[in-house]
């Protein structure tokens, strides 16, 4: 029993960090189309491509240590005389999944350290320092800054500075825009994808992390408009812009944040459109084969690895 739960971990592990490196070169092909669809859209299919590496290491490992549905996918051959479906087993599994599985363990644990205690605790001391206006929490700065932070009940936070150095109409964009980031659970989509990428290199990440931050700005700011107007959401984003130097903490979602001129060229050009559903349908579909489709190789290139020693067999 050990050496079969070492092996579909080790097998799991592989997989992710197969899958990762797929996603991540070949996010380039998709990235323009990404970027030019609806945002609320693309903040979701963005999320669900960085979930793809863990995602597709676990049907592949349930597929491949699944006899029923093995034979439908692996080749039939025959190890020592028994030529039973089965998944790759190993008994030196057990040392190379330890450090492995000590390893995402340890970069998971390190990005909650990181990113969900420390802005739980940031969220806890501002809400006690600050003065509750009801939409929002009112901080005694006099930095101009507002942003949002929080998982599961997120909070928005405005300095005096902020207030004192916005009309009434931007300080109402701001509200929509920070309300849409809470209603959305941007952080929490955020804190996921950090999650999804942890145990990876960051460098094949950082693009597609960029562009999750950008799609849920552009999603907020369109929420915004619906208050005013997109000229008054993108008014406001270049006025604040310019008062507001980087005073956010780290992990936070910020009115005039990031990528500001991207997202104001997004409000002021033609509306984009959501990708239909049957593309949608369709790219899902794919990807569920490609993953299918490599289990065969994937099975055999892990055999042949057990048999020239590097694995054990």
């Amino acid at each position: 029993m050990p050496t079969l739960l070492s092996s579909m971990l080790l097998c799991t592990l592989f997989a992710w960090l197969l899958f990762g490196i797929v996603t991540a070169k070949s996010y380039r092909w998709v990235q323009p189309t990404l970027l030019n669809i609806d945002p609320d859209q693309a903040s979701k299919l963005i999320l669900g491509w960085l979930s793809l590496p863990p995602l597709g290491a676990l049907i592949t490992t349930a597929v491949m240590y699944s006899p029923d549905l093995t034979q439908w996918l692996v080749a039939g051959h025959c190890h020592n005389g028994s030529c039973q479906q089965h998944g790759p087993q190993s008994a030196l599994a057990i040392w190379p999944t330890a450090i492995l599985a000590s390893w995402i363990c340890l970069s998971i644990g390190r990005c909650l350290l990181r990113q969900w205690l420390s802005l739980r605790h940031l969220s806890a001391e501002l809400s006690r320092a600050g003065r509750n206006a009801g939409a929002y929490v009112q901080l005694d700065d006099p930095q101009p800054a507002a942003f949002t932070l929080g998982w599961f009940n997120p909070k928005i936070f405005i300095t005096t500075g902020m207030q004192s150095a916005c009309s009434d109409q931007d300080i109402d964009c701001i509200l929509a825009h920070e309300r849409a980031h809470r209603d959305r659970l941007d952080n929490l989509r955020l804190l996921t994808a950090w999650l999804f990428t942890a145990p990876l290199p960051r460098s094949w990440s950082t693009a597609v992390l960029d562009d999750l931050r950008l799609s849920c700005e552009k999603a907020s700011d369109l929420n915004a408009a619906q208050v005013s107007s997109r000229e008054s959401v993108a008014a406001a984003l270049i006025r604040i812009a310019r008062l507001q130097r980087p005073a956010s903490p780290a992990g936070s979602l910020a009115f005039a944040g990031t990528q500001t001129e991207r997202r104001i060229r997004a409000l002021l050009e033609e509306p984009v459109v959501a990708l239909p559903n049957e593309y949608v349908f369709a790219s899902v579909s794919t990807a569920l084969l490609v993953i299918l489709v490599i289990i065969n190789p994937l099975h055999r290139a892990i055999e042949f690895l057990a048999q020239v020693g590097v694995l054990g067999s």
